[in-house]
């Protein structure tokens, strides 16, 4: 019985370490970006304030099955890169003209992995909508959409409350600043 007991506590901490596995992005949202520029170097400016760090998913998270045709997005926010601090990770999906990455399901299967399942209807690739969790301090979307080209747009966003909000102002104040360009 003792065994029996033990067997059954040993599968339910193994399988909960698994289903909580994600990927090791180095970084918090709101660190500093000087924890990413040692290992992969300086990120490439976007706009003024702005910095993009892309990386192959099979770097960042080489132990989830993921694989080189999904990118992992570091953005950061801040006058330099040494002094902008982390305000989204993106992961990317990039599709062929098949769809052939986001047919397998792999960022998806991530997604309910790592956040919690959601409802996908009984085909999950006829899934065209989002998901979004609230939850641990982090505020994470899931999309999958296809766009009118027939080719699915799939990413999977995360940031907080925090940074959500100053990316917000951030992206309405360049709108802005275009629109007084134009008016000039």
């Amino acid at each position: 019985m003792k065994k029996i007991i033990l067997t059954l506590i040993t599968s339910v901490l193994f399988s909960s370490s698994v289903a909580l596995a994600e990927c090791n992005f180095i970084i918090n949202i709101g660190d500093k970006s000087t924890k990413i520029l040692k290992k992969y170097g300086q990120p490439m400016p976007m706009f003024q304030g702005q910095f993009m760090m892309p990386i192959p998913s099979t770097e960042v998270c080489p132990n989830d099955k993921l694989n080189d045709e999904i990118a992992v997005e570091f953005i950061f926010l801040g006058e330099t890169p040494e002094g902008s601090r982390l305000a989204a990770v993106r992961m990317i999906v990039f599709n062929d003209g098949k769809n052939t990455v986001s047919n397998q399901l792999t960022l998806m299967n991530y997604a309910k992995k790592v956040y919690g399942t959601f409802d996908t209807g009984n085909n999950p690739k006829a899934f065209n909508n989002f998901n979004v969790w609230d939850k641990n301090q982090k505020l994470v979307l899931y999309k999958r959409m296809t766009n009118e080209k027939e080719l699915i747009e799939e990413e999977l966003y995360i940031t907080n409350k925090e940074y959500d909000q100053k990316l917000g102002d951030f992206y309405n104040q360049l709108e802005m600043n275009a629109m007084q360009e134009d008016l000039n």
